[in-house]
């Protein structure tokens, strides 16, 4: 349906993923679909011939009602072997076959060839589309994706013409789908649409088995493993780690073969995509986060690293509904004063679903409660959406609390009235934590209709181009520092201090606020669909031509470092440490820390937050350490930057 034909370099596109539901609005279930359905328009308007391959999740029906349903003649009927980890899927056999059948059906939308593959499991979890994360080790339902990917991958080779551009998205939903496509004649290139831990692996028998039983190579799994990491200063960072999201540790045991899922990838793609600057940088990287020392030990930096040639970023967009939104006197009187709120209010806005560690939204209702609670006045919008109430009570007690001040919806809400919190605002407020978000469509959105944002200083979200420094010529609003825990009381007393710091610029001067609002505006209505589509189609020429895609599309990228030196990673500190008793006595130097603490090599150990001696030192004492001749430290700073260093325990003797 990409190869550059004799029309003028037209392009055949095939965007292949399990989700593709943004043509109706009812249908879709993640933001995915949405980005999707604007990019295939755009590819559609610019002249190239563009469809899609999907699953059909029971819902042939339902889609029938607003579109013509055509059955194709091709069907799918095999056997696949699949090899299970018996650690995790106990009481089945080490290896399951799967009797698959399947039939594609075709809708035609806008143009656009979208091709549904049903039957069997492909039509199970009409609601979600995606199984339950419980049924794994439980129910053979939980490999739907995994049938998905190889009934799709038989579809492309089967019915499309070799030399097509094939576009994947969210490597943990085809990660085998590249090496299913190599040698076919396709240009596949992957989109990372998520922030998921950067070495999530996969089972590596189970991948070299479903590419042999599909006459796939099966060598492009070997060589994924991480080496050993069993050093003190490791295991202490293996076991603090996960609680950080950044990182999911894999214990060795006998038979464990789990390799890296994005070097897998990347390995048989023409090119890998991410959807902003900052969320590559992060990939490559990790920089200035607890994970970055031991990422520079794992196979999925170097297998990234030596592909850096193939890593794009072509980037996402805000809704063309937002580029030219209204704000006036009216729209914000009109819209608070029937909320029962106050238009002479500074107001404050959020909009995300409902995702209390991910969207930092318990530091948010702690700390404009805490704003609330020492006086500060301003209006409230928060839009959480939630299937059901949430029970909450740091939500409750915010709403309850200033009934004449706090609005908050946790039900769906309509564009318009989206729209019209947007424009009624002054500020938005997204205090995401653990690198999750990759581009945050809502805070553009925000920026776009005239709020000045305040906001964790994520490297997903960089391209906001919010600062630390308000005075800095290009800022759009206050940078919070990035956070990594749960319940974080450093990132709680951040939003509490940034609010009070631009609500008393709003009282004081009112011009300077302004002027960064212009720069939000500019910023938020800078990311469009035409101008995302425009990049993705260079990377795909380029895949087509067998150039280097990252030519196509050069990042342009700025250093990682928050204080612009590359080589100047920060600063973990030093002291050191003396037994006493059955303990161990810690003192630390860290001038430029917010928080130090010692971290057990135990993954149930309990950490030890050292307390501020002085302007420069800190100090604590823990558990005596068995066997360790050094204790791990982790060291952060007011911006969120962190670093590990060890404190050396004297000999017993």
């Amino acid at each position: 349906m990409a190869e550059a034909n004799e029309e003028g370099g037209r392009l055949r596109i095939i965007e292949c993923h399990f989700e593709f539901s943004g043509f109706d609005d009812h249908l879709v279930k993640a933001g995915t679909s949405v980005y999707l359905w604007n990019l295939v328009r755009q590819f559609k308007a610019a002249g190239h011939e563009t469809g899609a391959v999907t699953a059909a999740h029971g819902l042939l029906d339902v889609i029938a009602e607003k579109h013509t349903v055509t059955d194709l003649d091709w069907r799918f009927a095999d056997r696949i072997p699949v090899r299970l980890d018996p650690a995790e899927w106990p009481g089945f056999p080490e290896t399951v076959t799967l009797d698959v059948t399947a039939r594609a059906h075709r809708i035609t939308v806008d143009g656009i060839d979208i091709v549904l593959l049903s039957g069997g499991m492909l039509d199970n979890h009409p609601d979600s589309f995606y199984p339950p994360r419980e049924l794994k080790g439980h129910s053979l339902d939980f490999l739907k994706p995994l049938v998905f990917q190889v009934v799709a991958a038989r579809y492309v080779r089967e019915q499309v013409r070799a030399g097509t551009l094939v576009h994947l998205h969210e490597p943990f939903y085809h990660y085998l789908l590249p090496g299913l496509l190599a040698g076919h004649g396709f240009h596949v290139v992957s989109t990372v649409q998520t922030n998921m831990a950067v070495n999530t692996k996969v089972y590596g028998p189970e991948v070299r088995g479903v590419l042999e039983s599909e006459g796939a190579d099966a060598s492009v799994a070997d060589g994924l493993a991480d080496p050993p990491l069993d050093s003190s200063l490791e295991r202490a960072m293996r076991a603090f780690l996960p609680r950080t999201l950044l990182y999911q540790d894999y214990p060795e045991r006998p038979g464990h073969d789990y390799i890296t899922m994005l070097g897998l990838v990347v390995r048989s793609v023409a090119a890998m995509d991410f959807l902003s600057e900052g969320q590559l940088d992060h990939a490559l990287t990790q920089a200035e986060t607890p994970f970055e020392q031991l990422f520079q030990r794992l196979a999925v930096r170097r297998e990234l690293a030596a592909r850096e040639q193939l890593l794009v970023v072509g980037g996402c967009a805000i809704g063309d509904e937002w580029l030219d939104v209204r704000r006036d006197d009216e729209v914000r009187a009109r819209t608070l004063s029937g909320l029962g709120l106050d238009p002479g209010l500074p107001t404050i806005y959020h909009n995300a679903r409902y995702s209390v560690q991910h969207k930092g939204q318990q530091e948010l209702f702690k700390g404009v409660r805490a704003l609330l609670d020492e006086g500060g006045r301003c209006n409230v919008l928060f839009h959480c959406l939630a299937p059901r109430p949430p029970e909450d009570p740091d939500l409750t007690a915010l709403a309850e609390g200033y009934p004449e001040l706090v609005r908050i919806e946790t039900g769906p809400m309509s564009n318009a009235e989206i729209k019209d919190w947007a424009v009624s605002s002054d500020f938005c407020v997204f205090p995401s934590k653990f690198e999750m978000d990759t581009f945050l469509m809502a805070m553009g959105e925000a920026m776009a209709s005239g709020c000045v944002p305040v906001a964790t200083a994520q490297r997903g979200m960089r391209h906001f181009r919010h600062s630390f420094d308000l005075d800095a010529p290009a800022a759009t609003g206050l940078a919070l520092p990035r956070s990594f825990r749960v319940d974080d009381p450093l990132l709680t007393e951040a939003v509490h201090t940034g609010l009070a710091q631009v609500l008393d610029l709003w009282h004081r001067d009112p011009g300077r606020i302004e002027k960064l609002r212009v720069l939000a505006v500019e910023a938020g209505r800078s990311f469009t669909w035409k101008a995302a589509a425009e990049r993705f189609l260079a990377v795909f020429a380029a895949c087509v031509a067998g150039t280097p895609p990252a030519n196509a599309v050069p990042a342009g990228r700025t250093p990682v470092r928050a204080g612009g030196d590359e080589a100047a990673p920060f600063d973990a500190g030093h002291g050191g440490a003396r037994r006493d008793g059955d303990g161990v006595v810690v003192r630390w130097h860290a001038p430029h820390a917010s928080r130090v603490e010692l971290v057990p090599t135990a993954p149930d150990g309990e950490v030890t937050v050292l307390t501020r001696e002085d302007c420069d030192w800190f100090t604590g004492r823990t558990a005596r350490s068995s066997g360790d001749d050094a204790l791990a430290v982790l060291t952060t700073g007011p911006d969120g930057r962190s670093a590990w260093a060890e404190a050396v325990l004297p000999d017993s003797g």
